[in-house]
């Protein structure tokens, strides 16, 4: 009988405290990007922030919307086959939906380790130097007639990324590899501007 009521009350407390009761809506994350392999050349370690829409499909399994921006150093590059030089804008980053795996640890204390898969639009903005002298040649006419173009625009493409976060109670840090191939949709440039990085960092959930 002793043992039945210990049980049952070992029972509500784990249905009260437990993980599936803790769930957090919102999540935000700071922390660095760094670059790897080709992207040394035209990135630095950057500051990053991140919000991601929390959703529970499971016990164990969420779906997030959101995005994580960096903020990197202008860093000049040469454009692939053209004799023209221009530079990164200090805005790069992706937006898009993350799935995530959670694996409890101890409940009781809120502590659980979580593996991110994420995919969507990655980008990274510069300065197009070909636009800037395409729009020199202009006729003096046409400039009065149409409206300047805009000169900053960004490398698009996919992204994805693979990460482990360890959460105690609203806590948390992470780390992330992300992978952005951002010559993949461009003449602008080629594989050499490169697409690894790492984010690392802490996160906050509420």
């Amino acid at each position: 009988m002793t043992q039945s009521l210990l049980a049952q009350e070992l029972d509500t407390i784990d249905n009260k405290f437990g993980y599936r009761n803790q769930f957090e809506f919102v999540e935000v994350e700071g922390g660095l990007t760094i670059p790897i392999g080709n992207l040394k050349n035209t990135m630095n370690v950057s500051p990053n922030v991140g919000l991601w829409i929390r959703k529970q499909l499971a016990n164990n399994t969420i779906r997030s919307f959101g995005f994580s921006v960096n903020f990197p150093k202008r860093k000049d590059f040469s454009y692939a086959n053209a004799d023209f030089i221009s530079h990164t804008k200090s805005f790069s980053g992706m937006v898009g939906l993350k799935m995530d795996k959670v694996y409890a640890i101890n409940k009781r204390k809120y502590i659980d380790l979580q593996w991110s898969s994420v995919l969507g639009y990655g980008f990274y903005f510069y300065d197009d130097a070909r636009a800037r002298a395409d729009y020199a040649e202009w006729p003096a006419d046409k400039k009065e007639a149409e409206d300047k173009p805009s000169f900053v625009k960004p490398f698009s493409t996919f992204h994805l990324g693979q990460g482990l976060q360890l959460r105690i109670r609203d806590f948390g840090i992470q780390a992330r590899y992300n992978y952005s191939p951002y010559s993949l949709f461009t003449n602008t440039i080629d594989g050499s501007f490169g697409a690894h990085s790492v984010t690392v960092g802490l996160f906050y959930r509420q």
